[in-house]
């Protein structure tokens, strides 16, 4: 069993569908934080989260010289408050089919997640509005080693460790 719970997965979702956004958060070797607000979310087998790598330049420069990262997501009910963290890689489209990083394969996750403006479609936007045009380079993909609370209650207490 995966550290990610159903409720997690199901909070996670919300966010993709145009609900709250999480924050992804990396850190430069020299130690400066980049963090970006990102939509485009979901879990992925049962310890990955995705995010659509959109405009992640800084991003991406952070994580080769330091590859762990942090998601935060506060979605607006109560309880629903964490923050996720662990290694974290770029897979871009330009990836061999079958390159691995951990347990997934990049030929697999860019064929169900590499095209996410089409996969789910901003709904937010009026209809006499056209969206604007996305131009996705990949999918970051980080593998949760802890969650912690970052409801204000229980900031800082981990909610759960891979492996234990």
């Amino acid at each position: 069993m995966g550290i990610l719970t159903q409720e997690i997965k199901d909070v996670l979702k919300v966010v993709g569908k145009g609900g709250a956004v999480v924050h992804l958060t990396t850190v430069s070797s020299e130690g400066k934080p980049n963090i970006v607000a990102e939509r485009f979310v979901t879990s992925y087998l049962d310890d990955y989260i995705l995010i659509a790598d959109m405009f992640a330049q800084k991003t991406k420069v952070n994580l080769n010289e330091n590859p762990i990262g942090s998601i935060s997501i506060a979605y607006p009910f109560q309880g629903h408050a964490w923050v996720f963290t662990g290694p974290t890689t770029v897979i871009t489209q330009s990836a061999p089919e079958n390159e691995k990083w951990h347990d997934v394969v990049a030929g697999k996750v860019l064929a169900e997640w590499g095209n996410w403006a089409e996969k789910e479609p901003p709904d937010e936007v009026p209809p006499d509005i056209a969206p604007p045009k996305v131009a996705q380079r990949g999918v970051i993909i980080l593998k949760v080693e802890t969650i912690y609370s970052s409801d204000p209650d229980h900031a800082g207490k981990i909610i759960a460790k891979a492996g234990e």
